[in-house]
């Protein structure tokens, strides 16, 4: 069965610059397992393939198509299932990706055969492997996936939620990187680069209010076994790995283990990681070993410079642990990369005073837009103050709340003002030292001249 797997173009203000790219992982996944099941998958990728979707289609005749994506990418996947059925009302359609996994009522005006409400793949196969015993006649009479968890399903032009089940990434393939290596000089995390990804866990143990990562695997946190980890960390040429977990700095006997076998397996990478402030506080000498073994950069969630707001998004952290975390980065010669949020409530003196407090510490930030994402502990609450439900502004990067103390203008002003102003201060970090700026030039007008042909021809 020929299987078209497609990786969206990127929405929003990140399609414009190449400065930070990642692998399409899920695709590689999905190329591994239909592969392995005897079925002939082909990657897509609309953010550097540009024929067009009906061209694809010619090309490859699939059976099935796959889509997966993130939630300001939700109506384009819809456009997609449009354009597919045109063309060819008999290929089936499976949609998924984290906000299918959370959101997947949203995707019942679409024309989509099948969406797939899970982290892991075992029932995703089991259900291309009932599409295939269709599609070849074995079924005398018309039957239904009733028994696959983790998927929605047409019948009777209704659509039927089979239950969730809890997963563990454990199940996972290692990926087929036949892609990764004949791309890989595109994927990158600034002055990272070639970066492979790796997936390791599921889920998260918090519960900070604004993110719906902690939802995913039915709130379920579950990770991968060490000396599975470091094997396919090892199995990777390429320096630079960041391992995506939301948190991978959760289990203090697991840190060990890793740091063990990464030692013992002789592995030389730069790792780039999400962490969080508290456990970095209360882990000096754990912080040192891991910079030993290549540990590179630390995505750490500051949020906010009091005690207050960090309180407010229940983070569960204090302003004393945000600046312990950022000197024990800064002491081992890891780069801090600290995400901070502009919320509502903010005047424009409190624009200046995060710039000031950002820009005295030695932090390279990221500053996003407080926003109630759908499937977070923060939607329901903010929902019904929302000015608008277009699904693309649910970026982090744009105001969904009305500001109390501006207009939405002036508060995206201060923000992006904000954003310039702290990489201006930034831009001799080392982290920043093979951006290539005329080049990046071209590549947005090189973008514009893409988007604007896909007005016409998706």
């Amino acid at each position: 069965m020929k299987i078209l797997l497609i990786k969206p173009e990127t929405v929003g203000i990140f399609s414009f610059t190449y400065l930070v790219e990642h692998e399409p992982l899920e695709m590689e996944y999905l190329y591994t397992v239909f592969k392995n099941g005897g079925h002939e998958p082909v990657i897509y990728d609309r953010r550097y393939e540009l024929c067009s979707l009906k061209k694809k289609l010619k090309e490859t005749k699939p059976d099935v198509v796959c889509v997966t994506g993130y939630i300001t990418q939700q109506e384009i996947m819809k456009r997609y299932c449009q354009v597919i059925k045109f063309y060819n009302d008999h290929i089936r359609i499976i949609l998924g990706g984290s906000n299918v996994e959370i959101n997947y009522e949203n995707y019942f005006d679409s024309k989509a055969d099948y969406l797939y409400h899970l982290s892991g793949l075992s029932n995703l196969v089991k259900l291309i492997d009932f599409i295939d015993s269709e599609l070849k006649g074995d079924q005398k009479e018309k039957s239904y996936p009733a028994d696959i968890p983790g998927i929605c399903y047409r019948k009777d032009d209704n659509w039927v939620v089979n239950q969730k089940v809890i997963e563990t990434p454990d199940d996972l393939p290692i990926p087929d990187r036949t892609y990764f290596y004949a791309n890989k000089n595109r994927f990158r995390y600034l002055c990272f680069k070639p970066l492979a990804l790796v997936k390791n866990s599921y889920s998260c143990k918090k519960a900070c209010n604004f993110c719906f990562c902690t939802n995913r695997n039915s709130g379920r946190y579950a990770c991968r076994h060490v000396e599975s980890l470091v094997d396919e960390i090892a199995s990777l040429d390429v320096d630079a790995i960041h391992i995506t977990d939301d948190d991978f700095l959760v289990d203090e006997d697991y840190l060990r283990e890793f740091i063990r076998s990464i030692r013992q397996k002789g592995v030389h990478k730069k790792f780039l990681i999400y962490g969080r402030a508290d456990f970095i506080a209360h882990h000096e000498e754990l912080i040192k070993e891991l910079a030993d073994i290549g540990l590179s950069l630390v995505m750490v969630g500051l949020e906010a410079t009091n005690n207050d707001e960090l309180d407010s998004y229940n983070k569960r952290t204090s302003l004393e642990e945000n600046e312990e975390c950022i000197r024990i980065l800064s002491e081992n010669g890891i780069f801090c990369a600290g995400l901070f949020i502009v919320h509502q409530h903010m005047t424009k003196q409190d624009f200046r005073k995060l710039y000031e407090w950002i820009a005295s510490r030695d932090i390279v930030p990221t500053i996003s837009v407080f926003t109630p994402m759908q499937g977070s502990a923060s939607y329901k609450e903010y929902e019904k103050d929302m000015i608008t439900r277009d699904v693309t502004k649910q970026d982090l990067f744009h105001c969904l709340l009305k500001p109390e103390h501006m207009s939405v203008r002036a508060f995206t002003i201060q923000y992006y003002r904000l954003s310039l102003k702290l990489a201006w201060h930034n831009r001799k970090s080392a982290l920043y030292s093979d951006n290539n700026y005329p080049g990046a030039v071209i590549y947005i007008f090189k973008v514009l001249f893409v988007k604007l042909k896909r007005i016409f021809v998706l």
